[in-house]
């Protein structure tokens, strides 16, 4: 995958971060689909200081944030594909994609060319 989008080095920090902690990097290659939902979940940070209790080596529970996590329309649609990403479990109407600013369509854009095409973490430590 060529370019990767961040909304800001705190989020590509929060999001290499959450991989390195969980253990889901080898060898320089994150676990595509911890990758593609973790890339939502650490977008925002409020988002992530709500949701990173329900992160773990052992999985990621959406059904837990969508159920007990505050989450306006738009971070209900981020949550849901960051699910379906990580474990096809969540379903989603795509055109729920459109309530999305352009940033947040951005960002679901992205997390579906990581699960699909992966990527080293030499792509990510350049500066933005």
């Amino acid at each position: 995958m060529s370019d990767i989008f961040f909304v800001s080095e705190e989020h590509k920090a929060r999001f290499i971060g959450s991989l390195a902690q969980i253990g889901k990097i080898d060898n320089g290659t994150p676990d595509t689909e911890y990758a593609a939902a973790l890339y939502i979940l650490t977008s925002d940070l409020f988002i992530w200081n709500e949701v990173s209790r329900y992160v773990s080596r052992d999985g990621i529970s959406i059904k837990g944030m969508l159920k007990k996590v505050h989450l306006s329309s738009g971070e209900s649609v981020l949550v849901k594909l960051a699910g379906n990403l990580f474990n096809g479990n969540e379903h989603l109407d795509p055109l729920e994609f459109i309530r999305l600013d352009e940033t947040n369509f951005t960002i679901a854009l992205t997390s579906l060319k990581l699960r699909r095409e992966g990527w080293h973490l030499s792509q990510v430590l350049l500066p933005l």
